[in-house]
């Protein structure tokens, strides 16, 4: 079986929900990943992997060709797009129209709370028809989302809006292994020389940073890191916290910067972007049996109930007393940890995912063969 699984930009973060489902679809099937990439290249976090297909990123209307190209190589017996994007989704409806081949669609945010309509007046660009990835085709996609032959959700919110099968993102287990890495010499490559707290995500304002920099500077001696770009946390507010700036790294090079990590961090904010997403790193961070803080919002309290410390999102005290707590309590932050590993080895790997995707996968395959027989 050929599965093909479309990204609308694997130049940004969305890549990576995509490359955790290819690396699912590897236990059941021959895969391919394809999308567009931006001349800055691939997103840094993004593992290279010979069934990775890129085609240029372009707007309307030479975007045209990029449609035929990422039509042109969805050529799998099961296509799979991730968000309901034009250069994903609709990419993959023409190329499941052309085919007759089943279409799954996933949704892992609610991606119309990103560029909500009501800012399209000050903020023309959302909207721009130019752009393959404008909050106008996005809503009529997502308003599409029956056209596909099955939805797969990264949430149980998303579940409830639109339906269809829970996928959780998992971690790969076997590479995130703590017994793996010395911390000490993690430690030394980057440069941790004390109590260090590491904000396990892209640099995102609903993603419940600053909130993060002013606990962490509540707790004696303790440091903030954070993987970023060039161009993130550039604003002179961001001098007066003392935030170790790291470089983004590979996911293979993840487990090295989590074993070399105290505790993490996952101060999601209350909105409603967030309300519908769930954190892909918590996985990661579980399956490396580290003590973990996150707010309770989405699926993270029942995903890290009995695991992890859980704090109400935004409250700058209760992140800074959670973060202390387990930095004096050594021990009990390690059981913390372990529990969580347990958890992510029983329900969150990778061999796990790929089961529950194949049982979707089989269920269109079968609805398939029944359309097409007179």
């Amino acid at each position: 079986m050929k599965v093909t699984i479309l990204s609308h930009n694997l130049s940004s973060n969305a890549a990576m929900r995509a490359h955790r489902l290819a690396v699912a679809a590897t236990n059941f099937a021959e895969v391919k990943m394809i999308g567009p990439v931006e001349r800055k290249g691939l997103w840094p976090a993004l593992p290279s992997a010979p069934w990775l297909q890129t085609v240029e990123e372009k707007r309307f209307p030479r975007f045209f060709l990029s449609l035929l190209q990422l039509v042109e190589a969805a050529d799998g017996d099961v296509l799979i797009a991730v968000k309901p994007h034009l250069a994903s989704f609709g990419a993959a409806l023409v190329a499941a129209e052309k085919r007759q081949v089943p279409l799954i669609l996933d949704h892992d945010d609610l991606d119309l709370a990103f560029t909500p309509r009501s800012e399209w007046a000050t903020h023309p660009s959302m909207a721009d028809l130019r752009r393959p990835a404008s909050a106008i085709y996005l809503s009529l996609l997502t308003k599409a989302s029956p056209a596909a032959s099955a939805i797969t959700v990264s949430s149980t919110t998303l579940q409830k809006r639109f339906g269809g099968t829970l996928i959780p993102h998992g971690s790969l287990t076997e590479q995130f292994d703590p017994a793996s890495l010395a911390r000490e010499k993690m430690r030394r490559e980057f440069g941790f020389t004390g109590p260090t707290v590491l904000f396990a995500g892209t640099p995102r304002w609903h993603k419940g940073l600053k909130p993060l920099a002013k606990a962490v500077s509540k707790v004696p001696g303790a440091r903030l890191a954070v993987l970023c770009r060039p161009e993130d946390l550039s604003e002179a507010q961001w001098q007066r916290y003392s935030v170790l700036r790291l470089a983004m790294i590979s996911y293979l090079d993840f487990p090295k910067l989590l074993a070399a990590t105290d505790v993490v961090a996952i101060p999601q904010l209350d909105t409603e972007a967030s309300r519908y997403q769930m954190p892909m790193k918590v996985y990661d961070c579980m399956a490396m049996a580290k003590p973990i803080v996150a707010s309770a919002i989405s699926d993270l309290p029942s995903t890290l109930k009995g695991c992890g410390r859980l704090v109400a999102p935004g409250d700058v005290t209760q992140l800074a007393e959670a973060i202390a707590d387990l930095l004096a309590h050594p021990a009990e932050a390690r059981s913390l940890g372990e529990k969580a590993r347990a958890r992510c080895l029983e329900n969150y790997s990778m061999k796990g995912v790929g089961e529950k995707l194949l049982e979707v996968v089989n269920r269109v395959t079968v609805q398939a063969k029944a359309e097409a027989t007179p």
